[in-house]
């Protein structure tokens, strides 16, 4: 499968949502090649910061993005809003002339836990009261809960506990048990729960 790449300073999980600005050419032009078509983009962590004039360096791991909203910002650049869709691995990738990334990719099969073992409810509640909190209302309100999916609650974990960007790649190379494994033992050395 071929691909369009989004290096970001960012890590976007399966069924995450991803708010982004989008101002340079080659983006605009992917943006619009997507919601033409229907197609997907992959989200990459960058891995170093990138040098005048070279591309980005980035993690192979990644996670398909589909654009679910866009609109004008008050700055006049594009707002879209994508979620998360499977992660992949990248085979291999090219700079195109318009120095946009393109790359072959694996999709990565997750072999999802079917409900979520009972060793780990405690994480699901923990979840369940940060969506209760005012301040996480906006957050809420983007996710479509899948209280008993482990593969679903193991993602939102990654995307609300306070990891490093690494941290967070690291997570989502993960399988679903191992990610539910090292996400309790993490909350459990903090006291979360």
């Amino acid at each position: 499968m071929q691909v369009p790449l989004f290096p970001l300073s960012t890590v976007l999980f399966p069924q995450g949502v991803l708010p982004l600005r989008i101002f340079e050419p080659r983006y605009l032009t992917m943006v619009g090649d997507c919601m033409r078509k229907g197609a997907e983009f992959g989200v990459v962590l960058i891995t170093k910061e990138r040098e005048s004039g070279k591309p980005a360096k980035f993690h192979q791991i990644g996670t398909l993005a589909r654009i679910e909203d866009f609109d004008q910002l008050d700055d006049g650049n594009l707002g879209i809003t994508c979620r998360g869709n499977q992660r992949f691995s990248v085979i291999e990738h090219h700079l195109q002339d318009d120095q946009l990334i393109s790359a072959q990719i694996n999709i990565i099969k997750d072999n999802e836990i079917h409900g979520l073992p009972e060793e780990f409810s405690p994480m699901r509640e923990f979840v369940r009261d940060l969506c209760a909190r005012e301040e996480l209302r906006d957050w809420a309100r983007t996710i479509d809960p899948d209280w008993e999916n482990a593969d679903w609650l193991s993602c939102r974990l990654a995307e609300l506990l306070p990891l490093s960007m690494e941290s967070r790649q690291a997570l989502l190379e993960m399988s679903c048990q191992k990610r539910l494994s090292k996400l309790s033992g993490v909350m459990r050395e903090n006291k979360l729960i």
